[in-house]
């Protein structure tokens, strides 16, 4: 393949090789301070994501170490539904370092982009999420971190239904030992995705990350998020002085309990939500048991269209997460018509 791509600096491309292992086969998406890149690991024969930091912010070293770290915490959690970080490689490409964390490659879409297209998901399919998120977040703080940045850009659902948390660029390890990199004036993360003692700048466990969970799983059955305001600032503040908008107002006919869960999750207080991911995917598994009634439509106004029922297949695309564009694959088995 070529080292270059149309209308980009020659200069500031990987060469097609990385590290004498992964051939770059083309560019997937770019954010603000990586690239990704579909590649071919030569030693495996098979396809990986190569997540490149870009070249001037490689130069900072603050930056290249937070990336280089991201890749080491990753490395050591080994759970299906967390993206598996393989290698981290680092190189001078033209007289600049360059950093590369080299992932699983996932095959689908991000929930971001699966609630940009319908808006509101079913209950089934927001509790399979959560159940699988939580389940992640249980695993990442038994292993010491904390992820900080929950959000639906960073949880991938996959054609046959498997849902995977990536993006730890900003985790904090929770025994609070070293220098984690980050500004103690800053608040890391997205601001609509904040729990309160994030905005409040201060100690975090895994609680913080089960509050932004509850904040996802809730704008995945109201169709927006509780808190939001007219700049980040203001969003982040919003949930220090009010609470959310019932969901049962939103969402009239949801499972027995599954209001009453997402609150909890959304309590200001930590000690007030639920103690681990662990117990909040069982609770979500209790909930998704339960017997409900045949008559379960929700009259309550749709804005965008119903989650596919299965057997739909739900299509692909290339976001800044390492995906690749989804392939004809069997639908998840939790998908239902969102009600």
């Amino acid at each position: 393949m070529s080292a270059t791509l149309p209308g980009a600096n020659s200069a500031s491309l990987p060469p097609a090789i990385l590290g004498q292992r992964y051939r770059l086969e083309r560019r997937l998406a770019q954010g603000g301070m990586a690239e990704v890149w579909l590649a071919t690991d030569l030693s495996l024969t098979r396809q990986v994501a190569v997540k490149l930091l870009k070249p001037t912010l490689a130069a900072d070293p603050v930056l290249a170490e937070r990336f280089r770290r991201e890749a080491i915490a990753v490395a050591q959690l080994s759970h299906q539904n967390i993206v598996a970080v393989y290698d981290a490689i680092e190189e001078k490409i033209g007289g600049e370092r360059r950093q590369a964390v080299v992932m699983q490659l996932i095959n689908g879409k991000s929930l971001r982009q699966l609630l940009d297209e319908q808006k509101r998901l079913s209950p089934d399919l927001t509790m399979h999420i959560g159940a699988c998120v939580a389940a992640a977040l249980d695993a990442a703080h038994r292993g010491g971190l904390v992820h900080r940045d929950v959000k639906p850009g960073n949880i991938l659902i996959t054609p046959d239904g498997r849902v995977l948390l990536t993006d730890f660029g900003i985790a904090k390890g929770l025994d609070g030992d070293g220098d984690d990199l980050t500004s103690p004036n800053v608040m890391m993360g997205t601001a609509k995705y904040l729990s309160p003692e994030q905005v409040r700048g201060r100690k975090l466990d895994g609680r913080a990350d089960l509050y932004s969970l509850g904040l996802v799983l809730y704008e995945c059955l109201a169709g927006r998020v509780p808190f939001l305001g007219e700049t980040d600032a203001d969003t982040a503040l919003a949930r220090l002085n009010r609470d959310p908008t019932d969901l049962t107002r939103l969402r009239p006919t949801l499972p027995y309990g599954l209001a009453p869960l997402i609150h909890r999750l959304l309590a200001r207080k930590p000690d007030d939500r639920y103690a681990s991911g662990a117990e909040l995917r069982h609770e979500l598994q209790r909930i998704a048991a339960l017997p409900r009634p045949d008559a379960t439509t929700d009259h309550s106004r749709e804005t965008g269209r119903a989650t596919p029922p299965r057997g739909n297949r739900v299509s692909g695309s290339t976001t800044t997460a390492p995906m690749a564009p989804a392939a004809a694959a069997p639908q998840p088995p939790p998908l239902a018509r969102a009600r």
